[in-house]
């Protein structure tokens, strides 16, 4: 069974056909469904590795927020620290400010020590002294700015240290809360960035898998298009093979009628048909006869070879040229039994049944070319 046009033909110097080869429908369907496995698996691959970037870019964001928040409760621990300082300047402040009221209050009892003698009451050793009234006013007015002065510095320490040690317990509570915060964020940040290194690995992965498959898909692209080219090239030998046998001289009169070349049923007509791989309708160049395999082949008509041997998608094939314009063609042979130029004879033997080409099982494809143009066969059987 052939399609056409399956067939590169091109005669050399010793009238044999050297063929290019076309593959057959089981290779173009398998280089068609590899190629679109293959896109597949790319598109899936590139699936993953976007969904993993967006991933990855989206715990960038979290572990620059993260770092964010941990340098943050770096300078707030920063700032507790300092604070504490100044509570601690504060409390020295407050503690020379004791001693200083100390000083005085001894420097006082001194000057009372001196004036009233060490046995007397102060008042009393003043006036035994013989000192005047003034004098007694003004030590009395003395002693009592004293101690106001060491009363008022006393009260002060005091609101002072307790605002000390109230800042003290603030700052304490203030600095185990960012601490704590500070604890988090870094344990937040190093689980985040530990997901990242998994992700990045998966990332790699991803990319050098999508790479893979890119290139799995360019083979199986190259291998579908090398295919379609060798299909071009065919449409090419084809026209070539038309072109020869225009080519010849239409001498004679053309058959009206031709022997059935072998033994068997006809399993596929001329006509259009469904192409089983590219799903589109071509024309199925000829019949097939499902004669089994080695059995003989024979000539429609008298006439003479003008292509014997492999004949791409025909396999070994054999061309007649029968005269007025028309030849017979017989392809899938498992051999040929003549050569180009020979002149043959009406039901002579030309090769056997085979399966050769573009094959799924032995027959023989049969065609009628009327000035090189394949038509339907059945009108001349």
């Amino acid at each position: 069974m052939a399609l056409v046009p399956l067939v590169l033909l091109t005669p050399n110097p010793a009238g044999s056909a050297v063929s290019a080869r076309v593959p057959p429908p089981a290779e173009f369907e398998a280089a068609s469904n590899a190629e679109q496995a293959a896109v597949a698996q790319v598109l899936a691959a590139r699936a993953r590795r976007s969904a993993l970037e967006s991933r990855v870019q989206a715990l960038n964001v979290r572990v620059g927020a993260l770092a964010d928040r941990a340098r943050q409760r770096a300078t707030d621990l920063a700032k507790v620290d300092q604070a504490q300082r100044n509570v601690e300047a504060r409390l020295l402040r407050s503690q020379l400010r004791v001693a200083q009221a100390k000083t005085r209050a001894r420097r006082a009892a001194a000057v009372m020590y001196r004036r009233a003698g060490s046995s007397a009451p102060p008042l009393v050793g003043l006036v035994a002294g013989g000192r005047s009234i003034h004098d007694l006013s003004a030590t009395e007015h003395y002693l009592g700015a004293v101690g106001e002065r060491m009363m008022r510095d006393v009260n002060s320490v005091k609101v002072a240290q307790r605002e000390v040690v109230r800042a003290k317990r603030a700052l304490h509570a203030q600095r185990l809360d960012v601490e704590r915060a500070a604890i988090a964020a870094r344990t937040e940040q190093d689980a985040v960035v530990a997901v990242r290194a998994q992700q990045d690995q998966a990332l790699e992965a991803a990319r050098a898998a999508e790479v893979s498959e890119t290139r799995v898909l360019a083979a199986a692209t190259a291998r579908r298009v090398e295919f379609e080219r060798s299909v071009v090239v065919a449409q090419a030998a084809s026209s070539t093979i038309e072109d020869i046998l225009r080519a010849r001289p239409g001498s004679g009169a053309a058959p009206t009628h031709l022997q059935f070349p072998a033994d068997g049923p006809v399993t596929s007509r001329f006509g259009p048909r469904l192409h089983p791989i590219f799903h589109t309708m071509r024309l199925h160049s000829g019949i097939d006869i499902g004669a089994s395999y080695g059995a003989s082949v024979h000539a429609g008509a008298g006439g003479v070879v003008v292509l014997a041997g492999p004949a791409s998608g025909y396999g070994n094939a054999v061309v007649i040229d029968h005269g007025g314009g028309v030849a017979t063609l017989y392809g899938h042979l498992s051999r040929w039994d003549t050569s180009v130029g020979r002149t043959l004879t009406a039901g002579q033997v030309v090769g056997a049944v085979g399966n050769t080409g573009n094959s799924t099982g032995p027959h023989l494809h049969f065609e009628v070319r009327l000035r090189g143009v394949p038509v339907d066969p059945m009108p001349y059987l």
